[in-house]
């Protein structure tokens, strides 16, 4: 008797097809993960340790600026005081002048070539015939040059630096200096113009440290004066180097650092973001990748079981999908006609669609807050030097106007500093009225201005200085009277073929202006006429 055949068991076809299917998938996202999360550790990076380069290279030229700026602003200071004897009764009053006209310093101080203080402003520091024994008072006496202090503790116990601009009579003989302190741990430019760094969910900051490594800016202040010389990127901004690496700091974080030195002062700018982001990061891109494709998994596993039924065509288009799954076409189709599934996949698009859109305009929203005056509308001293920067490589020729409101000060005192902004927007109004479509309108600081005029001579740019002096003049502003400004012309390259000494020459004939009774234009050429007169 023949035994009959036993039936194998085995599998049935369908749970192999939605088992192939089920692991084809999972294997491929598994490599697109390992992919994904590889090269966008890498691209993060090289882009994080790139922008911070640029982000270090661009607060440099800004602290350069900020620097020569104090330079020249105490210079003008001390020229004024070289033929005055050095009194307080004599220099008071005009260095409140200055230190409400000057945004760059705490308080101004002058020492006669004695070593005694002769005046302060402001005037409470009860310092007056003290004899300051601090290390920067000592050598801005022994050099008799302009000098930029480390980070000390002054006679009042702030930690501060001191820049010092010395002060000769018309005979070359010493008088003294005037110097301006910035007190390191309380609000001071650097604040102003580089920013009160908040914590960011990067962890991303930037410090500044002096000649001798020590911190001057950080924003940590009880960090401020810690010396940071051990620090590798430190090392090299002390050397002069610039550029971007990765760094240990001193409590063995890593971080991807950019450097760049400020040669006016011998100081070092360091932009670091903490590495540990960028494997956050990663991280969180897997999260989501998983996330956006648990849905589909699901999808496939229940369509699995459906297709294995169809055999030939089903594995077909599952094959199809599966290779253009793999191979991350972005154009890939549900696998079904459904008209809802049609429905949803356009919502996607209109979706990612709208959050592109989005961060395009909130990109578009940040640069122009990055390039203007928030107060005033007008560009700002960044973009402004970065226009004049490009025209001098460019060679294009062009004037500047300095412009400065006279007695600014009296209008907020007397109406406070909420009508003191509406009178600058009026007279920002002023400037764009009267500029070509070429010119740039510019907010240089505080109630000072300046118009760029490209393809001007200095004759023409007195012309359109002359046109909005008068017009301001003859307008009733926002405080209900009229205001004056006082105006400083100079052109590139007929008076220098550096920007930074335009900005000075102009400077030259502002305050030139201002002492010849303000409300007037004056044009450094004709400074030039009078000193070979």
């Amino acid at each position: 008797m023949v035994n009959p055949i036993r039936p194998r068991r085995g599998f049935k076809l369908s749970s192999i097809i939605s088992f192939v299917v089920i692991l084809s998938v999972l294997i491929t996202i598994f490599i697109s993960t390992i992919i994904g999360y590889n090269t966008e550790r890498k691209s993060l990076f090289n882009n994080t340790i790139e922008m911070n380069g640029i982000a270090a290279l661009n607060l440099s030229k800004t602290t350069e600026s900020l620097v020569i700026s104090m330079q020249k602003s105490l210079k003008v200071t001390a020229d004024y005081f070289s033929d005055i004897e050095l009194s307080d009764k004599n220099v008071l009053s005009q260095l409140d002048f200055f230190m409400g006209t000057s945004p760059y310093f705490n308080s101004l101080t002058i020492v006669n070539s004695d070593g005694v203080i002769v005046s302060t402003s402001p005037n409470n520091l009860n310092l007056i015939g003290s004899t300051p024994t601090s290390e920067a008072t000592l050598e801005s006496l022994r050099l008799k040059k302009p000098y930029i202090s480390k980070p000390f503790h002054a006679i009042t116990n702030r930690l501060i630096v001191m820049v010092s601009s010395p002060i000769f009579d018309r005979n070359g003989n010493y008088k003294g200096f005037v110097g301006g302190s910035i007190y390191l741990q309380q609000a001071n430019i650097f604040r102003d113009i580089l920013g009160v760094q908040s914590s960011t969910t990067s962890g991303s900051y930037f410090y500044v440290v002096d000649s001798s490594g020590n911190l001057i800016y950080h924003p940590d202040k009880y960090r401020i004066s810690d010396n940071m010389s051990d620090n590798p990127v430190v090392q090299k901004l002390l050397q002069g180097s610039s550029g971007s690496q990765r760094v240990i700091n001193s409590e063995g974080q890593n971080f991807l650092a950019g450097f760049a030195p400020v040669p006016a002062a011998g100081w070092g700018i360091v932009s670091q973001t903490p590495q540990e982001h960028i494997t956050d990061i990663s991280a969180n891109v897997i999260q989501e990748m998983t996330k956006f494709s648990a849905p589909f998994v699901l999808l496939l596993v229940i369509l699995s079981f459906w297709l294995s039924r169809k055999l030939a065509h089903p594995l077909n288009r599952l094959a199809t999908y599966a290779s253009r799954l793999s191979s991350g076409d972005d154009s890939l189709k549900p696998m079904t006609s459904d008209a809802s599934w049609n429905y949803e996949a356009n919502q996607l698009v209109d979706t990612v669609a709208l959050a592109f859109n989005k961060l395009r305009e909130q990109k578009e929203v940040l640069h122009a807050e990055a390039n203007t005056d928030a107060l005033t509308g007008l560009t700002n001293r960044r973009t402004m030097g970065a226009i004049t920067t490009l025209w001098k490589q460019q060679g294009t020729p062009f004037s500047v106007i300095l412009m400065d409101l006279d007695h600014f000060k009296s209008v907020n005192d007397r109406y406070g500093h909420h009508m003191g902004d509406e009178v600058l927007k009026f007279v920002a109004g002023v400037m764009v009225s009267e500029k070509r479509p070429d010119d740039y309108c510019c907010r240089f600081g505080g109630e000072e201005f300046t118009m760029l005029l490209p393809h001007s001579s200095e004759e023409e740019a007195v012309l359109v200085s002359e046109r909005i002096r008068l017009r301001i003049e003859q307008s009733v502003t926002p405080i209900g009277e009229s205001v004056t400004m006082s105006l400083g012309v100079a052109s590139f390259p007929d008076v220098s073929d550096e920007v930074f000494e335009l900005f000075k020459y102009a400077d030259q004939a502002l305050y030139q202006a201002k002492r010849d009774g303000r409300n007037r234009t004056v044009a450094f050429s004709s400074l030039q006429s009078m000193a070979r007169i």
